[in-house]
């Protein structure tokens, strides 16, 4: 029920106390409310300055509400679950006006502090009426205290003079100043032993118990920890107990009330994910059975929740062999979430303020209520921020969420491969980030990021297959403290959406021209082979190749005889060679190639193959006079050609046939052989009239002795049989001629394939 709040009026105030001129009061700072037996005041935590305190009045007295004052006389200050400021004050509370037990009226001052010490008074007369009768027996167990109030038992009108219980009561007096109070504490000594003490009044008071009574009932209250309170342990509960009854005298007859009273102070713990907090079901301090449950309500933050709103928070509360659990979700709606962060890990502290009334009817009493407030704690429990990915490969996005946070936590920056991501950027460059709340006051943060933004690393896997990496860091800023939680993560994508690179080749006409088209990986991925030989700076200038890189593709150029080049076979269409261009990943060795073929029009040339075998094409067409190609054989005359056309021959043999010279130089071995006229019939048979041309090509073949041999192609009039032979290896691999067909093209000897 909302409480009645009543201004007062500023003469009113200035007569009944000694206090400065009030402040106004601000809108909306205040919060009151009546709950059952209670005064609730609550003030917004944006209210509250450096110090603050309440006072309370009656009159001209005045109290501040604190410490053991506070819980002897019904009072419970503390913050609640959103930190705002809670005045918690029992209707049977010192300084409670009572208006004969219908309605109860408090004037409470606020005082706030600022940080110069200036002070700001706030009066608040809170008013609430009984709506419901007050019961038989009533307890309370809150933060701080304890409170039990029955009504008066009166004497039945034929009890007259009813003996006194021993001990008797001495120095009788009027009023309370003759009621005895008896305590009984369970002794060590003895198993079930009890002793018993009895104590005036006055000496109860003493001792932090606070006894007073209205028109219809009686009060007893003390803190936790009193003198004479003892504490026992009920299943897996510890509980607080004062065992006490009253003796009164009342029309020449003694009265006994029972005022007993207990309350569970254990704390709450974690169960799993639930916060869990128990309390026994039926103390033998408080029930004398037979015992029937009447009744059970719970709430939070003061007010009661109905079954189907405690099982949408996940609440539950079941009897676990006369045990009451209550849990609650960690977390759960109607509490409080305080993150941190400790030794670099993220954990959340969850409070949350309970209440529980409990109904029964026991032989002693027709009914007995028993309102428990409690406010349960977890602190520091380390909460891994959970990290979903819900990335689908095929919409290119990394799509991750991370969960879940209170609204004291706010994303500050996030980097991604160690640079930041500029929020001014983000929606320009495809990223995105959204924040979606849940019912229990937490929510997620939703970060996508396309594939193809520049941070997003990626790798080739082989079979067209590309993984994505997204290595990320995620600030998160706590508040108040501005506490920094740096959250890593790296989430994985495979995608088969990879273009490879591919090759084009074609013949020009001073070598291979090739194109290599570098697809969607990165080319630095890539090297690129030449004959099986890596292509480096080195490998460029020595072969004089030409590279022209473009955007899409790279065009390579290689010269005719530059190494990489095969070959293939000489006849009299021309020299046919080859080369092979390969593209092989760096990582997973997968090879793209491809193989282009030509055939290279010439006129004479030698070429030392690998085998041991010459292979020449002579060119007869500047002899004079003219000689026919079928006359030419080797220094074996049964070396004939193997081809001809009109001024061409072709010869293959090998280098230990058809009268081949060898001769040891060093290391290396030198075969001569020559190509010369070689008429069909006898030089005495021959026609005076047809003189014999003078025709004579030296051919010669260098190969390493005892080593490999390697391929080399000369023009015949350069072979090393026409130098000295120190030199004959260099002007192979650097003489220069011009041909008839006018190509200028470079020697080189050839590595065995390519």
């Amino acid at each position: 029920m909302v409480m009645y709040y009543v201004s007062l009026l500023w003469f009113l105030l200035f007569g009944l106390c000694p206090m400065s001129v009030p402040d106004s009061i601000p809108i909306g700072m205040f919060r009151t409310d009546c709950h059952d037996r209670h005064f609730w005041l609550s003030v917004d935590s944006n209210f509250l300055g450096h110090k603050f305190r309440f006072d309370v009045q009656a009159g001209t007295e005045i109290h501040e509400v604190s410490g053991q004052w506070a819980a002897e006389c019904g009072y419970t200050m503390a913050l609640d679950s959103w930190g705002d400021l809670l005045l918690r004050v029992s209707y049977l509370a010192c300084l409670v006006e009572n208006q004969k037990e219908t309605e109860y009226r408090l004037l409470v001052w606020f005082i706030n502090r600022d940080s110069n010490g200036e002070e700001k008074s706030y009066p608040l007369l809170l008013t609430c009426p009984l709506q419901v009768p007050w019961g038989p027996r009533e307890l309370v167990c809150e933060q701080n205290y304890m409170e039990v109030s029955v009504l008066k038992p009166q004497p039945p009108d034929n009890h007259i003079s009813t003996a006194w219980v021993t001990p008797a009561p001495v120095e009788l007096g009027e009023g309370l100043r003759e009621w005895r109070v008896v305590f009984r504490i369970p002794t060590l000594s003895q198993e079930g032993g009890i002793r018993e003490e009895t104590v005036p009044l006055r000496m109860a008071h003493l001792l932090g118990y606070h006894i007073n009574t209205t028109d219809s009932r009686i009060l007893l209250r003390c803190a936790y920890g009193s003198k004479l309170a003892y504490t026992q342990q009920w299943g897996e509960t510890d509980v607080e107990e004062v065992s006490a009854t009253i003796l009164y005298k009342l029309k020449w007859t003694l009265l006994t009330v029972d005022m007993s009273v207990a309350c569970a102070i254990s704390l709450a713990q974690m169960d799993g994910s639930d916060v869990l907090w128990s309390l026994p079901r039926d103390l033998p301090t408080l029930v004398h059975p037979p015992f029937i449950e009447k009744g059970l309500k719970f709430g939070v933050g003061g007010q009661y929740l109905s079954e189907c709103v405690a099982h949408q928070r996940g609440y539950m509360i079941h009897d676990n062999n006369r045990t009451l659990e209550i849990r609650i979700p960690f977390g759960a709606e109607g509490g409080f979430i305080k993150s941190h962060v400790i030794d670099g890990l993220y954990s959340q502290s969850y409070f949350v303020d309970v209440f529980l009334l409990r109904e029964w009817e026991d032989k002693a009493w027709s009914l007995t209520q028993q309102r428990t407030f409690r406010a349960l704690f977890i602190y520091h429990l380390p909460r891994p921020v959970t990290l979903v990915n819900k990335t689908v490969p095929s919409q290119r996005e990394f799509s991750i969420s991370l969960c879940c946070f209170p609204y004291d936590v706010s994303l500050g920056n996030v980097t991604v491969a160690a640079q930041p991501v500029l929020w001014e950027e983000m929606e320009r460059n495809g990223v995105r980030l959204s924040q979606n709340p849940f019912p229990n006051n937490t929510y997620l943060y939703l970060f996508q990021m396309p594939f193809s933004h520049p941070l997003i690393s990626q790798k080739y896997l082989g079979d067209r297959f590309r993984r994505y990496t997204l290595h990320g860091v995620f600030s998160f800023i706590l508040f108040p403290d501005g506490e920094i939680y740096n959250h890593s993560a790296t989430v994985e994508a495979e995608l088969q959406d990879v273009v490879l690179p591919k090759l084009e080749g074609e013949c020009t006409v001073r070598g291979v021209h090739t194109l290599a088209y570098y697809g969607n990986i990165d080319s630095s991925e890539w090297s690129l082979y030449v004959g099986g030989m890596r292509l480096d700076w080195e490998l460029v200038e020595l072969g004089g190749f030409s590279l022209d890189p473009h955007e899409l593709y790279l065009s390579l150029e290689v010269p005719l005889y530059a190494p990489g080049m095969a070959y293939e076979g000489l006849g009299l269409q021309g020299l046919l060679v080859s080369v092979l261009v390969s593209l092989v990943h760096l990582e997973t060795a997968e090879e793209q190639t491809h193989v282009q073929r030509c055939v290279f029009p010439v006129r004479e040339l030698l070429v030392c193959l690998p085998d041991g075998r010459m292979v020449v094409m002579v060119d007869t067409a500047g002899v004079s006079p003219p000689l026919n190609p079928n006359h030419t054989a080797l220094l074996d005359p049964a070396c004939r050609p193997l081809e001809t056309d009109n001024s061409r021959a072709i010869f293959s043999f090998s280098i230990d046939s058809c009268g081949t010279v060898a001769t040891h130089d060093g290391d290396q071995v030198i075969y001569r052989n020559e190509v010369r006229n070689m008429p069909p019939f006898p030089p005495h048979l021959r026609p005076l009239s047809q003189p014999q041309p003078r025709y004579r090509v030296p051919l010669g073949c260098v190969h390493p002795e005892n080593r490999n041999h390697t391929l080399s192609i000369y023009l015949p009039s350069h072979s090393p049989t026409l130098l000295p032979m120190k030199n004959a290896q260099k002007t192979a691999f650097h003489s220069h001629t011009r041909h008839p067909e006018g190509l200028d093209q470079k020697m080189h000897s050839l590595p065995v394939g390519g």
